[in-house]
């Protein structure tokens, strides 16, 4: 039965941060950490940014932290002024990896390639000469005399002082993020809030939504029908449904929805689009619907519009009765579209839900109900939006946590 100090349980980024910092902190003989993997080291890092790993976002601290779907809105603060966004860049930085900027504050590394991110933490673990065990299934952790025993599938236990969890959620079961660490937490006397997918896309089994797939209705403002949460920016049609970056963004917010609305002119409020609408009407009375729609709509999507809100398309301007210009109206400004659901964790890229923050010190990441146990990542209970967000959240909780324990120990 091996003895250590510090067990880090899940090597995904969130593990691999924690003992980065352990081991850049203590000296090599206080280094007793053994860092636990159910598979390999960091698959699911690999699946993100479309292969590409958008690993950071360059908005300032205040801004990241509004991307989250928690009232406590303060628990990230102190692990991203811990290690925030160009500390994370830097870790790779001093390796040779450069980053470039894309939309909306993304970086990316410069060569496209998340493969270069995973070596470069690999190496930082040899470097610090960590201890990894890699295809070892840890089943149950137990803590007795100020000790955890943590039971390993058909291999030895392992006992240690401290406990890092960082197992990851339930998105990607494939790289070994089945939803276990939510078991350990539980029987650790930690409570989980609601388990979800997070950043999924949209079923619509709407046939005529479906023929148009692959177009794209550029900046729109997205709610779920009578809800107050609202994203905007363009949404793609699917042959499923719908996607694209805001979808995913107002998946994090699904409860069971059975339908979206779809602010198709967001720059105009209803009363400007009205006056805008009955202006033209007496100006361009002969032009019809149809070509008269093509000043807000993408062309493909017209007929799709008219089929919803039932008025001919050949109708001309000045024919339109004063319910179908109403009709009009409200639908461009709340195009509703049903929903049969969201796609499955085997394609979320995220958990949202999981350990309750108000269980956890924000400020070093350990349990306040069993000392000696920290929690970082994907396991935790907030989920962040698109842009780099989730995976700052794993490197500067896993980077905390951490961190406390190396100065514990020191």
């Amino acid at each position: 039965m091996g003895k250590y100090k510090v067990a880090i349980v899940g090597g995904g980024p969130a593990g691999m941060a924690s003992a980065i910092a352990i081991g850049k902190i203590l000296k090599p003989h206080e280094r007793e950490i053994v860092l636990i993997e159910k598979t390999d080291l960091g698959e699911k890092l690999l699946l993100t940014g479309g292969g590409r790993s958008n690993i950071a976002n360059s908005r300032d601290i205040k801004e990241q932290l509004l991307k989250f779907n928690i009232s406590n809105k303060n628990f990230l603060k102190h692990s991203f002024y811990t290690f925030t966004n160009n500390d994370l860049l830097n870790i790779f930085k001093e390796k040779g990896l450069e980053f470039k900027q894309e939309q909306d504050g993304r970086y990316f590394p410069i060569n496209g390639d998340a493969n270069s991110i995973l070596k470069i933490l690999k190496g930082y673990l040899n470097e610090l000469k960590i201890n990894v065990q890699l295809n070892s299934h840890v089943k149950s952790i137990t803590k007795e005399n100020n000790e955890f025993n943590i039971n390993i599938k058909d291999k030895n236990n392992i006992k240690s002082l401290k406990v890092i969890l960082s197992t990851g959620g339930i998105s990607y079961p494939k790289t070994g993020s089945t939803g276990e660490g939510y078991e350990i937490a539980k029987t650790l006397k930690h409570n989980i809030s609601l388990i979800k997918p997070g950043l999924v896309s949209f079923k619509s089994n709407d046939k005529n939504l479906q023929k148009l797939s692959g177009l794209r209705l550029r900046d729109v403002e997205v709610s779920f029908l009578g809800e107050k949460n609202r994203v905007r920016g363009d949404v793609l049609i699917s042959h499923f449904g719908l996607s694209g970056p805001e979808i995913l963004n107002l998946s994090n917010y699904y409860n069971e929805n059975k339908a979206i609305s779809i602010d198709l002119i967001p720059d105009l409020t209803e009363e400007e689009l009205n006056k805008k609408i009955i202006g033209d009407l007496s100006l361009k009375g002969k032009t019809l619907l149809k070509n008269y729609l093509k000043y807000y709509l993408r062309k493909r999507f017209i007929d799709y519009f008219l089929n919803v809100i039932e008025i001919s398309e050949d109708k001309k301007l000045s024919n339109l009765s004063k319910s179908e210009k109403r009709k009009i109206i409200n639908n461009l400004k709340n195009l509703t579209i049903n929903l049969n659901g969201v796609f499955s964790r085997k394609s979320a890229m995220i958990t949202c839900g999981g350990v309750k923050t108000d269980e956890i010190n924000p400020k070093t990441m350990e349990s306040n109900i069993i000392p000696g146990l920290f929690f970082a990542g994907e396991l935790l209970e907030p989920c962040g939006l698109t842009g780099g967000y989730n995976l700052q959240m794993a490197f500067s909780t896993g980077f905390l946590a951490g961190k406390s324990i190396a100065e514990s120990i020191k």
